[in-house]
Formats: C-alpha cells, structure tokens, sequence
C-alpha cells in the first residue's frame, strides 16, 4: 500500500514523462511542418525560376542567381554566373518543361540541395535531364550557387 505522498510522486513523475513526450511528439511535428513548409517553398522557387528562363525574364534570372554561382552543364563544360543569366525572350513561346520527381536536401537552415527530373520539350537531344541545384539564402532571399544538369543516357536519343 501507497502512502499519500509516494501516491503524489508517482502522480507527477507520470506527468512529467507525459508532458515531455508530448513535448517531443510537438516538437517532431513542428520540425516536420517546417521541413515540409521549406520543402514547398523550394519546389515552387524552383519552378518560377524555370518559368522565367523560358519566357526570357532576364531580371527574374538574374536577381535569382549569386554573384559566385558555377553551373556545370550536360556536356560537362562549366559556366559562371555571366554566361548563365544570358536569358533572352523565345520569340514564340515552346513547350514549357516538365519538372517532377523532387527530392531535397537541407545542409542547414540557409543551404538546401534540391534534385529533380525535367523534361524539356523544345530540346531534342538534352530532353531528358536530371538536375541539381543547390539554393542558399543570402540576406534573406534563395539564391542559385551551383547546378548540374545530367542528361538521362537511358532516354538522350528518344526523339519521339
């Protein structure tokens, strides 16, 4: 038989193993909202700034870029940010890309890597790419440092 006071103890080591594992439980969803919140904004920054090299939006571009962003491109040769934001408008729109299969990782909370597939429509024999691109905030705003685009080998002569 319990004592009132060992009764007591008992209540409020329960209480506190109940409040701290909900405070984890809260915390874990809380990290999980955020991750997924940084998750959407991500794909979505990267989906204007593909829409914006399409139309030609040179000033989107460049304002999306770093100052020191290196591209290493599908044939392997390397591009600084001077030869990267060259966007000029298409005369008649084309296709738009297709931008699927997202996946991100977050270096910390300033740098993120996000990996995608793309098809891209207007092209024939780069149609099929795998691209990374890693974003990182620079005075509160994402910034592109660094992309590399892969053709996919399996499709680069599917000229359907």
């Amino acid at each position: 038989m319990q004592t009132p006071c060992q009764t007591v103890i008992c209540f409020c080591v329960a209480g506190l193993l109940f409040g701290s594992l909900t405070a984890e439980a809260r915390d874990a969803a809380s990290e999980q909202l955020n991750d997924s919140s940084l998750r959407q904004e991500l794909i979505e920054l990267q989906k204007a700034f593909v829409n914006a090299q399409e139309r030609g939006d040179a000033e989107y571009v460049k304002k999306a870029v770093a100052e020191d962003f290196v591209a290493i491109e599908t044939n392997g040769s390397t591009s600084e940010r001077s030869e990267f934001v060259r966007v000029e408008r298409p005369e008649r729109p084309g296709p738009s890309p297709i931008l699927y299969d997202f996946n991100i990782i977050q270096l910390d909370e300033d740098c993120a890597v996000l990996t995608y597939r793309a098809v891209f429509r207007a092209s024939q024999l780069e149609r099929y790419q795998h691209v990374s691109d890693t974003w990182v905030k620079e005075d509160g705003e994402w910034k592109l440092k660094f992309q590399q685009s892969t053709i996919n080998l399996w499709s680069a002569h599917d000229l359907d």
